[in-house]
């Protein structure tokens, strides 16, 4: 099996817990990018052409467009005219499944999920339908079985999710014994994390089923500890994150700056979650103490990233104050956005995270810090180095983020890891 890359780096500067937040200002920009012709799914912030920008994609019924962001600034179009047997109307994520220096695509429609494949110049894309029904939810991708190419688990609506085997060649099939979970209705979202640190990745599924009292085992999310030997085994309850809740997404980021993953639920009943990881497998509910909203419920989308370059990673979601600030003391504060989720990565280049939604970018305006931006390339894993953890170290502690290839609800968001040095800071 390939090892799991472990990416570190020393960093010097000064971080003061508790400082006062500078608040995040977007604005929206409706006209950097060229227009397309129909309705556009799902929202796709990633790099296509292999140069470490970020790209938009838009995927319509008559094809996919591809801005690529270019080197001095703006975008530049293409359009790639497929008739797609299946569309991203519920999610899509991205990932170089045949390892030739191109990302392809995955996408999870109503009733199919298909591959996309870029050709080895990146010049033209063939779909691949699978045939087997599915009512798609959240799509991932990562190499579930560390052989050094990267396979698919979908989300299942209303039956047991699919996990799609790569071959080693990009060719995908599914394949229930690469992670067989519950055969049950009700998955909306799923999220690869090492959440107990031992250099796996383990599998939650966020869960919720139209009509379900509160205690019915179809609602409960359920955490797929990875045994480090190709097995995986469920273990929601003895970590004490198996919420019963009607859930959307859950969001797994380091939010206390301790080098293990915290977890942040949207749900729609009951209340929010925020289970703080103590370091042993096991988690807290600490949502009373955060300053987020627990009853603010009915989000779909839910993701996070470090959006004032304070060093503290900040949460992003449909709720009524849709940015939740990070004090770097495990509370937070609720600031208003123009945009509330979609495709977050940096695309002016700047350092600072954007927020692509429908055809529109949030070009984040909030300036004065030093930023750090590692794109991950794999030798013996896979090209995108997804599944990587990469580590920052300096004076100030440290900084650990995740290379994922999906994150919330639907959208794709950037394959680079953005970090924030302080020995920057304005004024």
């Amino acid at each position: 099996m390939k090892p799991r890359i472990l990416s570190s780096l020393l960093l010097l500067g000064v971080l003061a817990v508790g400082y006062s937040q500078v608040p995040v200002s977007m604005v929206p920009n409706n006209s950097i990018l060229s227009p397309v012709l129909g309705f556009s799914f799902a929202n796709c912030v990633v790099d296509m052409n292999n140069d470490q920008l970020d790209d938009v994609v838009r995927i319509t019924e008559s094809g996919m467009y591809i801005d690529y962001q270019k080197n001095d600034g703006g975008f530049q179009q293409r359009f790639f005219p497929i008739s797609f047997e299946s569309i991203p109307s519920w999610s899509i994520c991205a990932g170089d499944l045949d390892n030739n220096g191109y990302n392809d695509l995955l996408f999870g429609d109503g009733d199919a999920v298909s591959f996309v494949m870029a050709d080895p110049t990146g010049d033209a894309y063939t779909e691949h339908a699978m045939p087997e029904y599915i009512f798609s939810q959240r799509s991932t991708l990562t190499d579930i079985d560390r052989d050094g190419d990267l396979d698919a688990f979908v989300c299942h609506d209303i039956d047991q999710s699919h996990p799609y085997r790569n071959n080693g060649s990009g060719v995908m099939e599914l394949d229930q014994t690469l992670i067989p979970t519950a055969d049950r209705p009700g998955n909306y979202a799923a999220i690869w994390t090492d959440y107990d640190n031992d250099g796996d990745e383990d599998l939650y599924i966020t869960k919720c089923v139209g009509g379900a009292s509160p205690g019915d085992i179809n609602r409960t999310n359920l955490l797929y500890k990875n045994n480090g030997d190709g097995t995986f085994t469920e273990s929601g309850a003895e970590a004490g994150i198996n919420d019963n809740a009607q859930s959307w997404t859950t969001v797994f980021e380091d939010f206390d700056n301790d080098g293990d993953f915290d977890a942040f639920i949207v749900n729609h009943d009951f209340a929010n979650r925020f289970f703080l990881n103590n370091g042993n497998g096991t988690f807290t509910d600490i949502i009373g103490s955060t300053g987020i909203l627990s009853n603010d419920l009915g989000a779909w989308e839910n993701a996070a990233g470090d959006f004032n370059n304070d060093g503290w990673v900040d949460i992003i979601s449909e709720m009524s104050r849709q940015l939740y600030l990070n004090k770097g003391d495990l509370t937070f504060t609720g600031q208003n956005l123009p945009v509330d989720g979609g495709g977050i990565g940096d695309l002016n280049n700047d350092g600072y995270l954007d927020v692509l939604k429908n055809n529109t970018i949030y070009f984040n305006t909030t300036a004065g810090y030093n930023w750090l931006k590692v794109n991950t390339t794999g030798t013996v894993s896979n090209r995108n180095g997804i599944g990587s953890r990469v580590e920052v170290y300096g004076a100030w502690g440290m900084q650990v983020r995740e290379v994922r290839s999906s994150g919330g609800f639907s959208p794709m968001s950037s394959l680079n890891t953005h970090f924030w040095d302080w020995h920057g800071r304005p004024g």
